[in-house]
């Protein structure tokens, strides 16, 4: 689905096709997006089974990203293609997607607790976005941020350890993500004693 949205030269297209017979495809694609995979325990130990899971967490996010994009930078108020409509629909799934956006979350604070190489710079940018995004426009999003990751983001936020290679591709305005996440969110954080430790 996320490169289908690639493979469409414009914008309208890719609106076009998720505001489709009164938006059922775009009221489905999120409340399926929601739906985390449900492991009985024993399988959650399994190194391939975790590796899949992570490989459909990042596409979920990709699709995400590319449905959050449309409506943040080509409104269509006629329909619930716009960013308003779009976080309604989440927050109306928001037992699911609340799971979701933890893990999302949860993700992205794994890729920047290592040195970020440029091919994880494109995954890690998808996540601070729609955390960033979600976070600004979603009081259900803004308050499981503050009261699940404070810690989670002030620990890793805070170890020189973590950096995005310098020319990495999207690397300024990953930074920009990351750095709005934090000083928009979090606002007891202290972010910039720390945002240099992303740059290398």
């Amino acid at each position: 689905m996320s490169d289908m949205f690639r493979e469409s030269e414009h914008l309208i297209h890719r609106v076009s096709l998720l505001t489709a017979n009164s938006e059922i495809l775009l009221k489905v694609l999120l409340k399926t997006l929601c739906i985390a995979p449900n492991l009985p325990t024993f399988m959650r130990s399994n190194s391939e089974i975790e590796e899949l899971c992570i490989e459909l967490l990042d596409t979920t996010t990709s699709i995400l990203f590319e449905v959050v994009l449309c409506a943040a930078e080509h409104p269509t108020y006629d329909s619930n293609l716009n960013l308003s409509g779009t976080i309604q629909i989440l927050e109306q799934n928001f037992s699911t997607f609340g799971v979701l956006f933890g893990k999302i979350v949860e993700r992205g604070l794994h890729l920047v607790s290592r040195t970020v190489n440029p091919a994880g710079t494109l995954p890690l940018y998808h996540v601070f976005y729609l955390v960033e995004i979600l976070s600004s426009n979603s009081s259900l999003c803004r308050q499981q941020l503050r009261r699940d990751h404070t810690e989670d983001v002030r620990y890793y936020c805070s170890n020189p350890e973590l950096k995005i290679q310098r020319y990495s591709p999207l690397q300024t305005i990953t930074i920009e993500c990351i750095r709005k996440t934090v000083t928009a969110h979090l606002l007891d954080f202290n972010w910039s004693s720390h945002v240099a430790c992303f740059v290398v």
